[in-house]
């Protein structure tokens, strides 16, 4: 059980989120967004994804924890490049560095998925972040974030539910059980702790495989940090639902949000 793999089968959607950053892009600048730079990037397949869909686009990741981006390369990147007899790793540059610290190139788009932002706890550090974003996009670039919220996000909570590999390489195929725990919350600063546990069919677990010590922002937060940081506008993307109440993989701009238990949406900060 390799916890990187069982993960990003969990939690992460590369085709998805890449089609969407590259499809909004366009949307708001009328033109193809070719940098990139993923902030807090971990396994970097959101990197590698980004440059697997166009041969013109370059990725930048950037994390402070390179045993995971050493693991990206060797697990995801290289093999990638093997199979598909492209050398994708050429353009992709991995950086052992701070998201505070922005270092050239400028790119078009910037992301900071899976709420990994949040472990700014306070309004300096996260315009701080903010700063440090806008100022490694070029003139007209964009700041992708996501955030989620609802009635029942400051609760205790434990909910699961069973993964399976579609290619039948992790675990041989066989399903694994994806455990998300909100473990506390303090009403008075925000603070929330949160883990992921997985568990397979002959009863393995793997304990705490990731925690989460983190600050849960508001939308009304994050829009006013996002100006006060000098982005021009900023704007709130959420998927729409057919007439029967399922997802429909396609999302809009938004200006008001019914609450609900769960909610999650997309963010963007516009140079």
């Amino acid at each position: 059980m390799d916890r990187h793999d069982l993960y990003e089968l969990s939690v992460q959607d590369p085709e998805t989120e890449v089609a969407f950053v590259a499809e909004t892009f366009r949307k708001l600048r009328g033109r193809e967004a070719l940098s990139l730079r993923e902030g807090f990037c971990g396994t970097a397949v959101f990197s590698l994804e980004w440059v697997r869909t166009d041969e013109r686009r370059t990725a930048i990741g950037v994390d402070l924890h390179k045993p995971t981006m050493s693991w990206g390369m060797r697990k995801r990147i290289r093999p990638a490049c093997k199979a598909d007899g492209v050398d994708y790793a050429a353009r992709i540059e991995l950086r052992k560095a701070n998201v505070l610290e922005p270092e050239p190139p400028r790119t078009d788009v910037a992301v900071g998925y899976n709420f990994s932002y949040w472990c700014f706890k306070t309004r300096d550090q996260l315009r701080a972040y903010f700063e440090a974003a806008k100022a490694g996009l070029v003139e007209d670039g964009v700041l992708f974030l996501d955030a989620y919220g609802g009635s029942e996000m400051s609760m205790p909570d434990h909910n699961a539910r069973q993964v399976v590999d579609p290619e039948g390489v992790v675990n041989d195929g066989e399903p694994f059980t994806y455990e998300w725990e909100q473990l506390d919350y303090d009403p008075l600063t925000h603070d929330m702790n949160c883990a992921i546990h997985f568990e397979l069919e002959d009863g393995s677990r793997i304990e705490e495989a990731y925690t989460y010590s983190w600050r849960v922002w508001s939308l009304p937060e994050l829009r006013e940090l996002l100006l006060e940081a000098g982005f021009s506008r900023v704007r709130v993307w959420a998927e729409q639902e057919d007439e029967d109440g399922d997802e429909t993989g396609v999302y809009t701009s938004i200006t008001r949000l019914d609450n609900r238990g769960v909610w999650w949406v997309y963010l963007t900060a516009e140079v």
